[in-house]
């Protein structure tokens, strides 16, 4: 593959703190002070760590034979964008958990996707290496922001070196497969979570967003110093063994520990990989929920983007295809169902059920909710055409149908077993949604739920404390209640609330089973919703 280094234009880096400000072109000069700021404070920061240098291994992986792009990672605030008219839907967020995504420029010899004046985004990053007497490769589709997914060659590399935070329940990062180009024929507008991005020019694709193997989250991350919160991993993202050896070698020369050193491969021979027309995009996201401490966590959102380095590694002359095989991942299960540890699960319950209708029959009718798998795991759903709406491995997720509430009076009961007192996950919550958008309300999470049962079961009850009920209500009914509230006259944003008559579900996750990965579908028992609709 012909390459030649000829700078054009400094790569954009667009600040978006917090992902929440208007963002705007800017102009190159302003980038190229904006990426040499950034530069020297990543130098700064490697001579406090010691002999860890993100400069050296710029020049390392040059002198190697790569062009080096440098990108962005930033926190990704979807309801907050989206209140801002700037995102088209807030993907299932898990409430008041944080995500952070990659801004990624363009690969070396490929055009810049255009950004979108209606939602107030800029294009994507340009590369730093068009030659003009090479024919371009064709832009991503754009979805906004741009930059957070990509097309990737089989021989690049994207490798990542951040802090960790603070201690938190959980964090994890995950890779994912984005978007996919459309079959010829099939029609995709039926089919649920579905939307078309692109153009004639860079093809018209439809959402995945399935996750792509194992997860690296706090149970298992490679890192530097004695602790999994607080220190700082490097993460290298490839489909070619060759290149990622490469890049470890010049990591470790830059002065970063294989012990720190983590892979997250991508299997060529599954997925589309390359910058054509058709190809594949990909995404990745870091998850981060339930920090102890409030302001060191906002901290570490607000400055993560420059205490950050990222690196699009792109050889100067194309190398062998070396690919991985699909990763083996960690199987669900453990072969013990919940309900082996609970005092009859299906008469407590009913036990529950029973005296909520019992005490609210007289003014309320009572619309019952059974749970389902909410999304299927990544590879499912890029071999059946599913948008799998950003699904992790470390969670179980189950979900309601959808349903109204049509008067202020009307309010929302979830039951069932707490799945983290059942030895099931290190945490569980139900969170719910307002449709279309899918933008998550208010979560309840189970360091809520103790002594909630008690007051339906006794307090006397044997095991009590291994069940939950709680309300979501427009008004705090009791001290197991979350309020609901409006997305008219929000003043935080309209999609942090939602209104009488919008749709509304609720879904339920329960993270990191003791297997190391999300609890088995077929050995918990299923959380249960009522919705109380005040009589007429």
């Amino acid at each position: 593959m012909r390459r030649k280094r000829s700078i054009l234009a400094c790569a954009l880096i667009f600040a978006l703190t917090g992902c929440g400000n208007a963002a705007s072109q800017t102009s190159n000069e302003e980038a190229g002070a904006t990426e040499q700021k950034i530069v020297s404070e990543q130098a700064n920061a490697s001579e406090e760590k010691g002999e860890r240098d993100v400069v050296k291994l710029k020049d390392g992986l040059e002198k190697d034979g790569f062009y080096v792009q440098q990108g962005q990672f930033r926190e990704f605030d979807t309801v907050k964008l989206a209140s801002e008219g700037k995102l088209l839907s807030c993907f299932g967020n898990n409430a008041d958990s944080a995500y952070l995504v990659f801004n990624l420029p363009a690969a070396p010899e490929q055009d810049t996707s255009k950004g979108s004046e209606e939602l107030g985004w800029p294009d994507e990053m340009a590369t730093s290496y068009d030659d003009p007497a090479v024919t371009n490769a064709p832009a991503n589709p754009y979805f906004a922001p741009g930059g957070w997914e990509y097309k990737l060659r089989q021989d690049e590399a994207l490798v990542l070196i951040t802090p960790l935070p603070d201690e938190c329940k959980y964090y994890s990062f995950i890779n994912y497969i984005m978007f996919m180009e459309n079959k010829p024929g099939k029609g995709y507008s039926r089919i649920p979570g579905m939307f078309s991005v692109g153009n004639e020019n860079t093809g018209i694709y439809h959402p995945i967003f399935g996750s792509i193997g194992n997860t690296v989250n706090m149970t298992n991350i490679k890192h530097s110093g004695d602790s999994v919160f607080g220190t700082e991993a490097v993460i290298v993202i490839s489909a070619n063994k060759t290149v990622t050896d490469r890049v470890i070698s010049q990591l470790e020369a830059a002065g970063y520990s294989k012990d720190m050193v983590n892979v997250m491969p991508i299997p060529a021979d599954i997925y589309h990989m390359g910058l054509e027309k058709g190809a594949d995009t990909f995404s990745f996201l870091q998850r981060v929920s339930q920090a102890v401490n409030a302001d060191v966590y906002r901290d570490y959102l607000d400055h993560i983007s420059e205490r950050s380095t990222l690196y699009r590694v792109t050889p100067k002359e194309e190398v062998a295809k070396v690919p991985y095989e699909n990763e083996t991942v960690i199987p669900r299960g453990n072969g013990v169902h919940e309900a082996t540890g609970l005092k009859d699960p299906e008469g407590t319950l009913d036990l529950i059920r029973d005296k909520l209708i019992q005490k609210y029959a007289n003014e309320f009718e009572a619309e019952e909710f059974s749970c389902e798998i909410a999304v299927p795991e990544g590879l499912t759903a890029y071999f059946t055409d599913f948008n799998a709406k950003g699904d992790n491995r470390d969670a179980m997720y189950l979900m309601t149908p959808e349903f109204t509430l049509n008067s202020d009076e009307d309010f929302i009961v979830a039951y069932g077993v707490n799945h983290t007192a059942a030895g099931k996950g290190i945490y569980s919550n139900a969170v719910l949604y307002a449709k279309p958008m899918l933008n998550g309300i208010t979560s309840i999470y189970d360091s809520l739920y103790q002594g909630s049962a008690s007051q339906w079961l006794g307090e006397d009850y044997a095991g009590a404390d291994k069940y939950y009920v709680y309300k979501m209500a427009r008004t705090k009914m009791d001290d197991y209640t979350k309020v609901i509230p409006y997305s008219t006259g929000n003043e935080q944003g309209k999609f942090y609330g939602a209104d009488n008559g919008n749709p509304l579900l609720v879904a339920f996750r329960s993270y990191l089973e003791d297997t190391g990965t999300g609890a088995s579908y077929y050995e918990v028992v299923y959380d249960r919703v009522i919705v109380f609709h005040k009589k007429k």
